[in-house]
């Protein structure tokens, strides 16, 4: 029999796009499937519509007795409740397009040996765009190693990434609460065997205001800077050089960390408070100053002057309110003093004046 393979779709809150998530695994074509769905006590419609699905055979679903957190509950799908020996973890807002990949992925596993790690394309999906990351333009198996010390040039989906279980649990898949823990866990895996890169596009990652990627403040991103430090340790304990792993970090503060600190600046811009920006500059000055020629870069730049323009129209309303409640004020005091025999008539909708 072919070796099972478990789809785990973590969730929490996401039931308008969690249908497709489901059904696109279901379509799978591949024999011996489990798919678990982990519902980390979601307050939504969530149950309801798994419930809709459990007719398939295939299909199992649990829900947390309290929330864990999305980490954890990576960590307790894959601990606890998966059983396959290949894994792929598919976020409750994302979803797979391609219905014979994970029969294409196990056929190319089984022909090269030590394999941890089969990966493909996906397309990115925001309101007002979509973009492909497609990873390769021919398929391609690689040393796990090469690949660690290239991740930058790939920057490898999770959603896609079937991977070998019995690995990933012996090294402690998901075992950081941070936000980047799929990376920080497969930059661990792939020291153990090969990689194979497809040139598919195999699934869709939407990008909204919910995303944990999109949502960090200062001090997830500042948490964040383990998916780099931990699997460079974890390379210098298996007597790799330090000084090329020292190079290596800077490679990737400068690909990945650099775009996760832009997302936080702007995040922290479209919130039009002074007081936040100004100590969120005073934190990266503070912890890492190397950041701060970024917050005005060129891109940068137009988000901060769009937040300037907003502070501005905000301070100028909030002027014209306050005189023109003074100007209400004075002509009301005005009037009781011209006229004191007239009993004071108040306009509609308006308070009496003390």
């Amino acid at each position: 029999m072919n070796p099972l393979v478990t789809v785990m779709i973590p969730t929490y809150n996401q039931a308008p796009y969690l249908p497709d998530a489901i059904q696109s695994a279901l379509n799978q074509d591949y024999s011996n499937l489990e798919i678990v769905v982990v519902d980390d006590c979601s307050t939504d419609e969530t149950s309801e519509i798994v419930k809709k699905f459990l007719s398939d055979g295939r299909l199992r679903y649990y829900r947390n007795a309290s929330n864990l957190g999305k980490t954890a509950n990576y960590r307790h799908a894959l601990y606890d409740i998966a059983r396959g020996d290949w894994v792929l973890n598919l976020d409750g807002d994302d979803y797979l397009t391609d219905d014979h990949y994970l029969s294409f992925a196990m056929k190319e596993i089984s022909r090269h040996d030590q394999v941890v790690l089969f990966t493909a394309g996906v397309k990115h999906q925001g309101d007002c765009f979509s973009k492909e990351q497609r990873l390769v333009r021919r398929q391609l198996l690689m040393d796990g190693e090469e690949l660690f010390f290239n991740w930058h040039t790939y920057k490898i989906p999770h959603l896609t990434s079937l991977y070998q279980r019995q690995t990933a649990c012996r090294i402690g898949f998901y075992d950081v609460d941070i936000s980047s823990a799929d990376w920080e866990s497969l930059l661990r895996l792939v020291w153990h065997g090969n990689v194979i890169l497809s040139d598919r596009i195999a699934g869709v990652w939407r990008k909204h205001d919910e995303n944990l990627s999109r949502a960090m403040d200062y001090s997830q991103f500042a948490a964040n800077f383990a998916l780099i430090t931990r699997p460079s340790e974890y390379a210098a304990g298996r007597g790799r050089n330090k000084g090329l792993l020292e190079e290596w970090e800077k490679t990737m503060i400068n690909a990945i960390m650099k775009g996760q600190f832009n997302e936080v600046w702007r995040g922290v811009l479209r919130k039009h408070s002074w007081p936040e920006m100004l100590r969120f500059i005073s934190a990266v000055r503070n912890d890492h100053p190397e950041f701060l020629g970024t917050c005005f870069q060129p891109k940068n730049t137009i988000h901060f002057f769009l937040f300037l323009s907003a502070t501005a129209l905000n301070t100028v309303r909030w002027g014209l309110e306050r005189t023109a409640a003074y100007i209400k004020k004075s002509l009301q005091g005005f009037l009781r003093r011209c006229m004191p025999g007239r009993k004071e008539r108040r306009m509609p909708g308006s308070a009496k004046v003390k």
